[in-house]
């Protein structure tokens, strides 16, 4: 049987993720494996970006349709999604976006779909081709972006004009950052002599953000963990931590492990320990400390639960980079949006506070623990800090003095550094450092 098409399989992909609740990650596995290889990057692509944009496509979609598309014909529903990106983003004539999505739906075995598709597909091209703005009209968070839930508690947390940016800087393809081991600047003359362009990350002094993304085998030294991809903002975690020789420290949830393998880079001499509870994801954590050539003590368990895994030994340094709602990375995990829901959100709190006070016991006098999110809301982040330090009189938030973020506090007390996501810049991260009296 003939291949379908990339907008097909695009559509199918959409369908697993919106329809289904599955991971963009594991659609992308099904679905990749029935296409060309020549294909494969453009459906990956056209994943992405619908995604992405999917609420404002979908307001887009809606007022050009003169009533609804039965939920039975969900498929095609989700493929004028795809033509309107195509039509949208894609550097080419716009009618030939038009006939494919119109022959995908043939594929798809909807031929009946095929006049409603050109149609309303031809509709949108007349308005781009009139500079008619199509999202001129839409809903504050459609316009930014993001579902009405998500919108609304940016919202609470930093106001309307705020969340509007951060759904935009959500919506932005994120550059791939390098973490160099060595000498950046020797590392980007390497890259420079190969006609590899990249540019020094705005704020880590190991970073480097590449002009155009590719494959790791391409990198020089990448398979022998000279250089690992890893977000600028996360290669901040080793200044935070502020290692030494012979601390032993505690890397919590640590998969996939490239904080681990940056914890033992910077500071070989350290005694680190790895837990995490996932097993196949544990098994990532191996392969990252095998390809830098380092060695952790790896422990598959629960970080809220140590009195299952912990040996009694003290530590001195405590990364607590703990499950949230990945609300700062959703430009790389578009399919957030479409699977988290705010019921989750109480969940996750919970969750934090237990590991929190659970690692909080196995910290020294005079230790240090840095508690970090890849979420963008305040309730998982300095909220979160202000109530472990009315658990805990023991614990102090200790102010940082760095170029990044914004110092989050209430009445005086500095509770950690919130970092928003910057179009061609890091993800939003929130970083707070507790020292225990």
């Amino acid at each position: 049987m003939p291949r379908l098409s990339p907008e097909a399989l695009t559509a199918q992909l959409l369908l697993s993720v919106v329809g289904q609740g599955v991971s963009l990650d594991a659609a992308l596995g099904r679905v990749l494996s029935q296409a060309q290889p020549v294909h494969r990057g453009l459906v990956q692509a056209m994943g992405y970006e619908v995604l992405r944009h999917y609420e404002a496509l979908v307001f887009w979609r809606d007022s050009l349709l003169e009533r609804p598309i039965p939920a039975k014909s969900a498929i095609i529903a989700l493929l004028l999604l795809v033509g309107l990106e195509r039509i949208r983003g894609a550097r080419r004539e716009a009618s030939r976006s038009v006939n494919s999505a119109v022959q995908a739906a043939r594929e798809l075995g909807h031929p009946w779909a095929t006049g409603l598709l050109n149609a309303v597909l031809r509709r949108a091209v007349r308005q781009i081709e009139e500079g008619v703005d199509p999202f001129a009209q839409a809903p504050s968070a459609a316009g930014a972006r993001l579902p009405q839930w998500l919108f609304d508690a940016l919202t609470v947390d930093w106001g309307e004009a705020r969340a509007s940016a951060l759904g935009s800087a959500l919506a932005t393809h994120p550059p791939m950052t390098l973490r160099v081991a060595g000498d950046r600047a020797a590392y980007g003359e390497q890259l420079s002599s190969i006609e590899i362009e990249a540019n020094p990350t705005a704020f880590s002094t190991r970073g480097l953000n590449l002009v155009h993304p590719m494959d790791v085998d391409r990198l020089p030294g990448f398979a022998e963990g000279q250089v690992s991809v890893q977000d600028e903002a996360a290669q901040w975690v080793v200044d935070l931590l502020d290692l030494a020789p012979g601390q032993h420290v505690l890397d919590a949830c640590s998969a996939p492990g490239g904080k681990t393998l940056a914890m033992l880079q910077h500071q070989p001499e350290s005694n680190v320990t790895a837990v995490d509870i996932d097993t196949t994801r544990m098994a990532r954590v191996q392969e990252n400390l095998e390809r830098g050539q380092v060695f952790a003590r790896l422990i598959v368990g629960d970080a809220g639960a140590p009195q299952d895994w912990w040996d009694g030994q003290p530590f001195d340094r405590i990364l607590a980079d703990v499950p949230c709602s990945a609300t700062g990375v959703i430009r790389r995990h578009p399919d957030i949006k479409r699977l988290r829901r705010p019921e989750d959100l109480p969940v996750l709190v919970e969750r934090q506070a237990v590991i929190l006070d659970a690692l909080w016991s196995l910290l020294k006098p005079g230790g240090r623990m840095v508690y970090a999110t890849c979420s963008i809301l305040d309730r998982e982040n300095s909220a979160q800090v202000a109530a472990f330090l009315r658990r805990h009189g023991d614990a102090r938030a200790l102010p940082l003095s760095v170029d990044w973020g914004e110092p989050r506090q209430i009445d005086g007390q500095f509770l950690g550094q919130q970092v928003f996501p910057v179009s061609e810049g890091h993800d939003g991260f929130f970083y707070a450092v507790l020292e225990k009296n």
